[in-house]
């Protein structure tokens, strides 16, 4: 570990500092003493740009990620016993965000502090804001306070530590006007965190000289003999493993932003699958929902009872989803009668998307509608789209992508059938699930 100060979302220089953004490759555990302000994490909680994110959301995917990664870091640092001086800023506004698993979508809440090891003696602290500018020493003997009192009256806590009993873990350097702990070292195996308040110098030149003496011993000896001298030696080989370092971390990187990008674009494909294995309406509601997008409708829930509304230049449709493990029956007719019968929106096409036999595969499927059914559809002029030849048309569309023409010759077809509509023979094309 490098026996430099690396310096995390804020400026600050010197003989032994070295910066990096919270977002770049430098791994935090190359370092023994590492300086990181949260409201480089708050920044990028806003730029979410809502309290809930869903899985898919690629700017909360990567934040999720890399505060991950950080965490990681941040527990090695402390392993190997070094330091981390955390600059203590308010909690912020923590963000729910949806990320994907194995058993389904998990809620992950993430905040400022979301980066720190996940340790007991770090996850107990309750953040609030002070009542009061005043910092009082509480341990005047710790470099903490001394750092403090180095910038004299300027320093301002922006926020302090409301717990009702402070740890024993936890060693209080300084307080606010009412006991609470504004300054504090907590020991963390054998490495420490210190929360200091935002530094009132604003030079770099500054800042770096009051991080050194916060981190570094002031005599650095064995034996009364100097070893500043020991970062300068390195062994053969050394430098080129500690360049293929950095390399492999840029590398990993770039692998993580591919994965969530191509994660993004195969979430589609097993939506759109779900055309043929929906058990009822409502899971058939969010593939049926991208499949009439794919064709350039407009589509959004119309209210419960498995109801979508689609809309697009051609015309405008009232969508009745249907599930079954043996042929759709009129149940889903009726209910979309009375949809069309009390709609004041003007002409609107009834369609019945119907998911029948939805337990076998699909070339092995019998009729999707039954008669009683295809009858009154014919009657009313509703158009019967079996989700296999739903699932046609996506698969003839995926495949021809820049063909607009196509597109617009299934919503001319869907909008003018009555009874089952044979969507792909319409447009010519004869793809086949697989």
């Amino acid at each position: 570990m490098s026996d430099r100060i690396l310096v995390v979302g804020f400026e600050a220089q010197g003989d032994r500092i070295e910066r990096a953004e919270f977002d770049s490759a430098t791994p935090l555990d190359d370092y023994t003493w590492v300086a990181i302000d949260p409201a480089t994490v708050a920044e990028r909680l806003q730029g979410l740009g809502a309290p809930d994110a869903e899985a898919g959301n690629e700017a909360a995917d990567t934040l999720v990620r890399l505060l991950q990664r950080r965490r990681r870091e941040a527990s090695e640092v402390l392993r190997g016993g070094g330091a981390i001086v955390c600059i203590f800023r308010p909690l912020g506004m923590p963000v729910s965000v949806q990320t994907p698993g194995p058993q389904g979508a998990a809620s992950v809440v993430i905040h400022s502090y979301s980066w720190l090891p996940d340790e007991p003696a770090l996850a107990q602290l309750v953040v609030a804001a002070p009542r009061d500018a005043e910092v009082r020493a509480a341990d005047a003997s710790h470099p903490g306070w001394a750092m403090l009192q180095a910038q004299g009256a300027r320093v301002r806590p922006v926020a302090v530590a409301a717990n009702r009993d402070v740890p024993p873990n936890w060693h209080v350097v300084a307080t606010d006007a009412d006991g609470r702990p504004a300054a504090f070292e907590v020991r963390v195996g054998q490495g420490r965190v210190i929360f200091v308040p935002p530094m009132a110098v604003e030079e770099p030149a500054k800042r770096g000289l009051l991080l050194e003496g916060l981190l570094v011993p002031p005599v650095e000896a064995v034996g009364g003999v100097s070893r500043g001298w020991l970062a300068e030696i390195t062994l053969p080989g050394q430098e080129e493993v500690t360049s293929r370092l950095g390399e492999l971390a840029e590398q990993i990187e770039r692998l993580e932003k591919e994965f969530i990008e191509v994660r993004k674009q195969h979430a589609p494909y097993g939506e759109l699958n779900r055309l043929l294995g929906a058990r009822n309406a409502r899971e058939l509601a969010g593939p049926a929902t991208n499949a009439f997008r794919l064709m350039g409708f407009e589509v959004e829930e119309a209210g419960a009872g498995g109801f979508l509304a689609a809309r697009s230049d051609e015309g405008a449709a009232a969508v009745a989803l249907a599930a079954s493990r043996d042929a759709i029956d009129s149940d889903a007719y009726w209910a979309l009668v009375r949809r069309l019968d009390e709609s004041e929106a003007g002409p609107v096409k009834g369609i019945i998307v119907g998911n029948a036999h939805c337990l076998e595969p699909p070339a092995e499927r019998g009729a999707p509608f039954s008669d009683l059914l295809r009858r009154g559809a014919v009657h009313r002029s509703v158009c019967l789209l079996s989700s296999v030849e739903l699932h046609r048309a996506v698969a003839a569309i995926l495949a021809r992508r820049d063909d607009a023409e196509l597109r617009r010759s299934f919503r001319r077809t869907l909008l003018a059938a009555a009874g089952p509509c044979a969507l792909c023979e319409a447009a010519g094309t004869s793809e086949e699930p697989q």
